[in-house]
C-alpha cells in the first residue's frame, strides 16, 4: 500500500488494466480486468493474487454479483461467471459484438451488459440466463446503463 487509498500490487496485469472493482463486502479484495485476457482477484491487505481466470481476448470490465462470485466480459462477447470459492467458470450467454460494460444492479438482482452490438442486456444470476435484451440507438457506454436501470451502479 503506497497511501490510505493508494494500492501497488504484485503480480500485476501484463497489459493494461481495463476495470478494478472492491468486492461488495469489503475492501479487502479487489477484482481487475486487463487487456492480457484475465481478470484477477487480488487480497489488497496482503498484497496477494488470490486467483486469475482467462478469457480468449481482452476483457473490458467485470464486476462481482455477490463475494464469491465475478462476472467479467470483453472482446470475446462472451459473459462469464466465476465463482471465487471454486475456482470455475462458466460462460453464460454471448452478444454478437464485445462487451464493454458489466454490473450488478441489486435493486432488480440482474446482471447488467452493455455491448457494441447496441444492446442491453438482463442476466439472472440466480439461473444464470437471459432475463432480457434491449436494443440502443448506438453502442453501449457505462452512462447509458447507469440511466436505463436507475441503478447505482460506477
Amino acid at each position: 500500500m503506497t497511501g490510505s487509498n493508494e494500492y501497488k500490487l504484485n503480480q500485476g496485469p501484463e497489459d493494461s488494466i481495463s476495470a478494478v472493482k472492491f468486492s461488495p463486502s469489503t475492501a479487502q479484495f479487489l477484482l481487475v480486468s486487463s487487456w492480457d485476457c484475465s481478470v484477477r482477484l487480488y487480497d489488497v491487505v496482503t498484497n496477494t493474487m488470490r486467483m486469475k481466470y482467462q478469457h480468449t481476448a481482452p476483457v473490458l470490465d467485470c464486476a462481482f454479483y455477490d463475494p464469491a462470485h465475478s462476472w467479467s466480459g470483453g472482446l470475446d462477447a462472451q459473459l462469464k461467471t466465476h465463482d471465487l470459492n471454486t475456482d470455475q467458470d462458466t460462460i453464460v450467454g454471448t452478444h454478437d459484438a464485445p462487451i464493454r460494460c458489466v454490473e450488478y444492479c441489486p435493486e432488480v438482482n440482474v446482471m447488467v451488459t452493455g455491448s457494441w452490438d447496441r444492446s442491453v442486456r438482463l442476466w439472472d444470476p440466480r439461473t444464470p440466463c437471459n432475463a432480457g435484451t434491449f436494443t440502443q440507438p448506438e453502442k453501449v457506454a457505462y452512462f447509458i446503463i447507469d440511466l436505463y436501470l436507475g441503478c447505482n451502479v460506477a
